[in-house]
C-alpha cells in the first residue's frame, strides 16, 4: 500500500497523510515527480505506459508519486531505480521546475528534473508492470510522437526537450499579463508594458507613448522586427507566439520570422460576429430575444418592437462595452443609432446579472475554468466593463452553474465543428429568475483572462497562454481542474463608483486601479475590499 504525504497549494507539508487512491480535497496536494535523463548524444530515455494504466501505451518520461517522507529528488532517483533498473547520480540531477495540477479528486505538484546517463538499453530492467517498453528518442522523434498523441507531455517539455539547443520561444503582444507563468514554458516576452517576469521585454521602458493610434502602431512595428531580429541572430531556432489578431497583422509581412498563432482570421470574425453566432447557436441554447435591424427606424418604433420604455442597441462586433448602448431617450436613440451603420440588434432593457466563462478548446478534450461575474458600470449611455469579480462567482447557486455548464458544452460542440480551437469565452446573463441565456462568443484573451493568469501565476499553475498554445498546435492539454479564484479586479477611482454595482454588495475581496493604465501593470498592487470599505494595503505578490 503506498501512502503519500499532503501540501498545501503554497506546497507547505500537513500534518495529513493519504493512500493512493483515495478521494482528495480540492486543497490537498501531494508531490509527483518528473525524470528525464538525456544522454551525451542530445537522446532522451523515454518510456512507454503499460497497456493496463491508464492513458495505455503513451510514451512518456518516467515518473510517478513520491511516498511518505520523500523529497521529490529522493523519490525522483527511486522511480528511475524502480521503473528502469538505473541509478542515477545526485550530481547528475538538475531541477527544472515546479508546477500544480488541478486534477479532479487529485490534485498535485509536479517538480521535473533532468539526470544525465548513458545507459545502454540492452542493460535496462523495466518494471513490466509499469512500462512496456523504453528508446532513447531524439528530440526530433519526441516532437513527432507528441504531434500524433503518442507521448503525453507535462509542464516544462518545451524547457526540457531544447534543454541542448538554441530553440528559444517567446510570446510578442501588447499585454505581458498573457505571458505570465513564462518561467515553465516561455524563455521570454516582447510587450508593450511589463509585467516583471523573468525575461520579458517592453517597449514603453525609457518610452513615452504620446502618438496618434496609427504612428503609434508603426513605431511599435519597427520596435517589434528590430527585438525579434536580435534574438534571432542570437537563437536561430526561435518561435513567436503572437495570440493578438492584431499582432499578427502588424507582422505579416515579416515571413523571416517563425510566428505562431491563429491561423484562420476569418474564423474568428465569424465568431465575434453576434448575428453570426446567434444564428449558429439559435435552437440550441436559450438566447435572450433580439431583433436584428438593417435601416433606421424611430424610437418610438424600437419601444413598440421590444415592448419596453428602455432599450439596448448592439453593433455586430464589440468588445468591453463597445458598440453597446443604453437608450432611454429618443434624443439617446437618434445619436447612436448613427454610429451602428444601420446594422445592429435591438432588445429589451433587462435587469441582470452578467456572467463569464473561460474556456480552452483542444482536439482531444477542453478545459473549462471558473465563472466570473461581469463587473459592468453604465457610463455616457454605455454598457462599459470595468472589471471581472472571481468570488462573488462562488455563491451563484446550483440551478444557475447547472445551466452555465450545460450551455457552455453545448456551445463547446458547435464551435468545434467550426473546426476552432483554443482560447474561448462566453458571455451570459442571468435574469432575476436565475434564468441563463447566452450573448456572445470572444474567440480571444479577455481581461478575466490574466487575472486567471495571475492567479495561477501566484502558485505556479500551467497558464493559459501554454493551454492555448498546446490546443492550437494539437498538443495534450491534460485534464486541468480548477474549481476557483480567489482573485478579483474593479477599475474604478471610488468607493462610490463600485457602488453601483448592486449585484456585488457582498463581495469581501476585490481589487480597483486608481487610474485605467494601472489596472495592466499588475491588479495585485492596489487596495483590497473589505468589509464594505476600501482598506490599504500591499500586495502579497
Amino acid at each position: 500500500m503506498e501512502y503519500w504525504n499532503l501540501y498545501d497549494y503554497k506546497g507547505k507539508k500537513k500534518n495529513k497523510i493519504a493512500i493512493r487512491g483515495a478521494k482528495l480535497n480540492n486543497d490537498d496536494f501531494h508531490l509527483v515527480v518528473n525524470a528525464w535523463i538525456l544522454n551525451d548524444k542530445g537522446e532522451f530515455l523515454i518510456t512507454q505506459r503499460a497497456a493496463n494504466k491508464s492513458h495505455p501505451l503513451m510514451w512518456e518520461c518516467t515518473g510517478g508519486s513520491a511516498l511518505i517522507g520523500e523529497n521529490s529528488l529522493q523519490a525522483a532517483i527511486r522511480e528511475v531505480k524502480e521503473e528502469l533498473g538505473i541509478d542515477v547520480s545526485n550530481s547528475s540531477a538538475t531541477f527544472i521546475g515546479e508546477s500544480r495540477r488541478f486534477y479532479d479528486s487529485c490534485p498535485d505538484i509536479l517538480h521535473v528534473w533532468l539526470f544525465k546517463s548513458n545507459e545502454i538499453i540492452d542493460n535496462i530492467k523495466i518494471q513490466e508492470e509499469e512500462v512496456n517498453d523504453v528508446m532513447w528518442a531524439s528530440k526530433e522523434k519526441i516532437l513527432q510522437l507528441f504531434k500524433d498523441n503518442k507521448f503525453e507531455a507535462n509542464s516544462f517539455f518545451n524547457k526540457v526537450i531544447n534543454i541542448n539547443s538554441n530553440e528559444k520561444m517567446y510570446y510578442v503582444g501588447f499585454n505581458a499579463n498573457n505571458a505570465i507563468c513564462n518561467e515553465c514554458f516561455l524563455d521570454g516576452a516582447i510587450t508593450l508594458n511589463p509585467n516583471r517576469e523573468k525575461g520579458n521585454i517592453y517597449y514603453t521602458k525609457n518610452r513615452v507613448i504620446d502618438k496618434t493610434s496609427e504612428e503609434f502602431l508603426l513605431d511599435y512595428k519597427k520596435y517589434l522586427v528590430n527585438t525579434m531580429e536580435e534574438i534571432t541572430l542570437k537563437y536561430k531556432n526561435t518561435t513567436f507566439l503572437a495570440f493578438n489578431k492584431k499582432i499578427k497583422e502588424l507582422l505579416n509581412d515579416e515571413n523571416k520570422f517563425n510566428i505562431l498563432g491563429e491561423k484562420d482570421y476569418s474564423l474568428i470574425d465569424k465568431l465575434n460576429d453576434k448575428k453570426y453566432t446567434r444564428e449558429l447557436l439559435k435552437d440550441k441554447v436559450p438566447i435572450i430575444e433580439m431583433n436584428w435591424i438593417d435601416k433606421k427606424i424611430n424610437f418610438d418604433t424600437a419601444k413598440s418592437i421590444t415592448n419596453s420604455e428602455k432599450v439596448v442597441i448592439q453593433g455586430k462586433v464589440g468588445a468591453g462595452g463597445n458598440n453597446t448602448y443604453f437608450i432611454d431617450t429618443e434624443e439617446k436613440f437618434n445619436k447612436y443609432i448613427s454610429m451602428c451603420n444601420d446594422e445592429y440588434y435591438l432588445s429589451k432593457y433587462i435587469e441582470h446579472l452578467p456572467i463569464n466563462v473561460t474556456i480552452i478548446i483542444g482536439k482531444n478534450n477542453d478545459v473549462i475554468l471558473p465563472t466570473s461575474i461581469q463587473l459592468i458600470k453604465l457610463e455616457d449611455d454605455r454598457f462599459k466593463y470595468v472589471g471581472a469579480d472571481f468570488i462573488y462567482s462562488q455563491k451563484l447557486n446550483a440551478k444557475i452553474n447547472e445551466q452555465i455548464k450545460k450551455y457552455s458544452s453545448i456551445i463547446i460542440d458547435e464551435v468545434k465543428k467550426q473546426d476552432y480551437k483554443g482560447i474561448l469565452g462566453i458571455d451570459y446573463i442571468v435574469d432575476d429568475n436565475d434564468n441563463v441565456y447566452f450573448m456572445e462568443i470572444n474567440p480571444r484573451f479577455q481581461s478575466s483572462s490574466f487575472i486567471i493568469n495571475n492567479y495561477l501565476s501566484k502558485y505556479c499553475f500551467t497558464s493559459i497562454a501554454e493551454l492555448h498554445y498546446l490546443a492550437i498546435t494539437d498538443g495534450y492539454i491534460g485534464n486541468t481542474y480548477l474549481d476557483k479564484v480567489d482573485n478579483s479586479f474593479v477599475n474604478c477611482t471610488s468607493i462610490n463608483d463600485y457602488a453601483e454595482f448592486e449585484h456585488y454588495k457582498t463581495i469581501k475581496n476585490g481589487y480597483y486601479a486608481k487610474n485605467k493604465s494601472s489596472v495592466f501593470r499588475k491588479v495585485f498592487n492596489y487596495s483590497i475590499l473589505k468589509s464594505g470599505c476600501f482598506q490599504k494595503r500591499k500586495c502579497d505578490k
